[in-house]
This record gives C-alpha cells, sequence and structure tokens, in this order.
C-alpha cells in the first residue's frame, strides 16, 4: 500500500508546486498542518499527498489546484494573510460549501479577512445563517437512540450524554443497550451506568424495546445505545428501523458520524441510514481528524441540524454543544487537544 508522501515548504503553494512536481498535476491532497516558526523565523507549512492513482487509499479533502490557486490570486491584492476560502479548503470544508462560505465573509467585511481571529470573527455569523444548529436535543423527547456506522463511539458519547443530563442538569436518566454485536458492548455500557449511577436495561428487538420503555417510565431521559452495522447491511438497519417503530414512543435518533469520515463514505452511510429516520447530527472523533471541515461534510451531505460534538474519551468532559462559534474556529486553524 502507498503511503502519503510529506512536502514541506514555507508557504501552502511551494508545498502544493513540490506535491505536483513529484506526484503529478493531478496530485490529491489528503492533510496539512503550519508547523509555526522555522529556522530564520519563516513560518513553514507541511502538505500530505498522494498520486491521482493511488485515490483508493482515499479520497481529496482538499479542492483541485484550480481552486487553490484562483482562491491565492483573490487574496493577493497586497495583503501577507491567508484569503479565507483557501483557509477553509485547507481545513476540509467541501468546495462548494468553502466558495460560499467565504464569498459572503468577504461580502460582510467588504474584502479579506487580515488573520485568522478576523476570519474566525467573521465566519461565525455566516455559518449561524448558512448552517442548522439544533438545541441539544435531549429535551425534546423522552427517549433518544444514537444510530452510526461501526467504531464512530456512540456508546461513549451515550456516556457523555448520559452524565451531563444525570450529573450536571439532574435529571432521571436511563439507558438501554442494544448493541449485541460487539463484543463486550452491554459490559461496556452497564460499566458507565454504574460510574454515572444510573439503571440500564436491555433490548433485542421491539418488542424487548418496548418492554424496557415501559420499565423506564419514571426517567425523563432514555438514551438507547444502538450497534454498529455496515450500511451495507441493510437487513441489521431495517431490523433496528422496525424496532424502533414498534416501541410504543417516540423515538429521537441522532445520526452519529466521525469528522475523519470520507466524502464518499458520508453520502453512502446517510442514504443506507435514511430508514431510521434521523433528525439530528452529532458529529464524533473530531480529536482524531486532520482537519474539523468533516463537520461542515457532514451537515451538507445529511441536511441535519448540527447538535453535538464529540472532541476525545473522557466522561463526561469531551462533548459540548455545537455551536457556530465553536465550529468558526476549528475551521480557522484551532487545534483540538484531547
Amino acid at each position: 500500500m502507498t503511503l502519503p508522501r510529506t512536502y514541506r515548504a514555507p508557504r501552502f503553494e511551494d508545498a502544493l508546486a513540490l506535491a505536483k512536481r513529484d506526484l503529478g498535476p493531478d496530485a490529491m491532497i489528503v492533510g496539512t498542518r503550519e508547523l509555526g516558526a522555522r529556522a530564520g523565523g519563516r513560518a513553514s507549512v507541511e502538505l500530505l499527498a498522494i498520486a491521482a492513482g493511488d485515490a483508493g487509499l482515499g479520497v481529496p479533502v482538499r479542492p483541485p489546484a484550480q481552486l487553490v490557486d484562483s482562491d491565492v490570486a483573490s487574496a493577493s491584492n497586497g495583503r501577507s494573510g491567508m484569503g479565507i476560502e483557501r483557509r477553509l479548503l485547507r481545513g476540509g470544508v467541501p468546495a462548494a460549501a468553502a466558495r460560499e462560505l467565504a464569498t459572503r465573509v468577504r461580502a460582510r467585511l467588504g474584502r479579506e479577512p487580515s488573520d485568522a481571529l478576523e476570519a474566525t470573527a467573521a465566519l461565525a455569523p455566516v455559518l449561524r445563517e448558512r448552517m442548522i444548529f439544533a438545541p441539544s436535543g435531549l429535551r425534546e423527547a423522552r427517549v433518544v437512540a444514537l444510530v452510526g456506522p461501526t467504531g464512530v463511539g456512540k456508546t461513549t458519547t451515550v456516556a457523555k450524554l448520559a452524565a451531563h443530563a444525570a450529573l450536571v442538569e439532574g435529571r432521571r436518566v436511563a439507558l438501554v443497550g442494544m448493541d449485541h454485536y460487539r463484543v463486550g458492548a452491554a459490559e461496556q455500557l452497564e460499566r458507565y451506568a454504574d460510574l454515572i449511577g444510573v439503571q440500564v436495561r436491555h433490548a433485542w428487538d421491539g418488542v424487548s424495546l418496548s418492554a424496557a420503555l415501559a420499565e423506564l417510565g419514571w426517567a425523563d431521559l432514555v438514551l438507547v445505545d444502538t450497534e454498529g452495522r455496515a450500511p451495507s447491511d441493510t437487513k441489521a438497519i431495517a431490523k433496528l428501523a422496525e424496532a424502533f417503530e414498534s416501541a410504543g414512543e417516540p423515538i429521537f435518533v441522532h445520526l452519529c458520524l466521525a469528522a475523519a469520515t470520507r466524502e464518499v463514505e458520508l453520502d453512502r452511510t446517510i442514504a443506507r441510514l435514511a430508514p431510521l429516520s434521523p433528525v439530528r447530527l452529532t458529529v464524533t472523533k473530531i480529536d482524531e481528524a486532520v482537519d474539523a471541515g468533516g463537520i461542515v461534510g457532514a451537515h451538507v451531505a445529511s441536511g441535519l441540524p448540527l447538535a453535538w460534538l464529540t472532541t476525545g474519551q473522557r466522561v463526561p468532559e469531551d462533548i459540548e454543544v455545537a455551536s457556530a462559534e465553536r465550529l468558526s474556529s476549528l475551521l480557522c486553524g484551532e487545534e483540538v487537544e484531547a
């Protein structure tokens, strides 16, 4: 398997030129980061790229070269700062969304942002206008279920939400485990329940789910942890959808997607999980992603209001309500500390 190659240069466009020279004009960028001041006081960037023929290793999380170049030109009117469109593209925002957001930021300021701080401040109100940020989603229904593909951190997210609702808000919380596919999933949920001090029940289908919810009728909030299956496992998804429909009361479904999910996988996953009728989006594992643009990509692909962001493994600390201000800071260069 061919690994991405690393290129370093004082400027992003210099590193991109090196990659193109080495890998060809269609070189695909899969990651970038700023290295800070280096010898001689010159700033430097690091770029990871693969040849177009190795596209099976990943899809470009950056735009075609001509989009980068056009934005460099638009920002080079005597300013040394990075153009907002290029900043968003480097942050992994899909090209069409980056172009629209950048156009609105420039219109708001009447020019390019002069630095990262100004870009962050100007982008926040634009994100608030163009994206949907939902309330926490934990007071809009008594039963909230988290669904999503394998490995996105649903069980840990359930524990974080339960701890926040029980320990911070003082609500009566209970858990229902429906993940009997992953080894140790039930035991993991029970450990979290013990630590938080909440009750847990287990269900396998609509009948047992309905019985569990009836038994937990005293709870203000019931969080349901579901099994993660590959989007191609349509039978398991249909079975879970049937269980939700026969649960005996409305279930508020949150779709969980990892921030590093590739665009082609986003579309496929969202389409396959549509029978579960998700109404909110939670983006997980931001700390493990190269950039934060996947948050915008997931929102654009799903069309769902963005509710929660998770940034690490700590329970309950590493979860927060999604906001335009927080997303703006992530997109304009803030690193997430695990």
